[in-house]
């Protein structure tokens, strides 16, 4: 009998389905973001089940075999490359925002490996003590640009002048920038030139520059959402929480 194929994989999200199972989102090194359903791991009082769900937590690298065919697959053998990841507090919630974001992104069934590997790094930054807005910001700079709504960051999106340090930008619809003449409305949403050039070199060490990143890259990819909000920004909305997060 031939092998299972294992995948290298990490858990995104999980939900109850039908009375013992879990449904799940997996994102694969091999194949991207795939749905699969957990039989059977919510029976209680089965060893097996049990030692199966414990394993099946965000933030745990796994290893699993994926069988069947179409949108949903199911899960086979499960097991830990190594201990979970150790993420708590805004570095914990910040986390489960990169997952929804993935989520509600990623097309299904389609390798993204260069974003696989960036999340990996990600999630082990988190559990550093790296900076938290410029690692979140860096990464959604670049699933932008893997997913193919990169914002241009260097140039005029119609004159292709280069993008001035002492001007003044407003973001268009298709990511790119166009300069605005003194004295235009303050009404207007405008990004200063050295912010953007800042970003391309996802320098985020100035908290001008933080600000302005956290809020233009919120606007790029609530375009990309849709209307509906991701459910994770409210978990920062809690007064206990600094407001430095997603």
């Amino acid at each position: 009998m031939k092998a299972a194929e294992l995948h290298r994989c990490w858990l995104l999200h999980a939900r109850p389905y039908r009375d013992t199972s879990l449904l799940l989102d997996l994102f694969t090194q091999e194949e991207g973001r795939v749905g699969a359903i957990a039989r059977g791991v919510r029976a209680v009082g089965k060893g097996k089940a049990i030692s199966k769900r414990s394993l099946l937590q965000p933030f745990v690298p796994l290893q699993v075999s994926l069988s069947g065919r179409g949108d949903l697959r199911t899960l086979g053998q499960t097991e830990a490359l190594s201990a979970g990841v150790p993420l708590l507090g805004e570095r914990l919630l910040s986390a489960l925002y990169v997952n929804e974001l993935l989520v509600r992104l990623l097309p299904a069934h389609e390798k993204e490996a260069e974003v696989f590997e960036d999340y990996s790094r990600l999630l082990y930054a988190l559990a550093g003590n790296a900076g938290l807005e410029p690692l979140l910001r860096s990464f959604e700079l670049q699933l932008l640009d893997v997913l193919g709504y990169g914002l241009q960051l260097t140039h005029e999106v119609v004159t292709g002048e280069i993008i001035h340090a002492d001007a003044w930008y407003q973001l268009q619809r298709e990511g790119g920038f166009i300069r605005q003449p003194p004295g235009v409305s303050d009404t207007l949403v405008l990004y200063a030139g050295n912010d953007l050039m800042a970003m391309a070199r996802r320098d985020f060490s100035n908290v001008e520059t933080r600000r302005a990143a956290k809020r233009l890259l919120r606007t790029a990819l609530q375009q990309q959402l849709g209307s509906r909000e991701l459910a994770s920004r409210a978990l920062f909305a809690k007064p206990a929480l600094p407001t430095s997060t997603p």
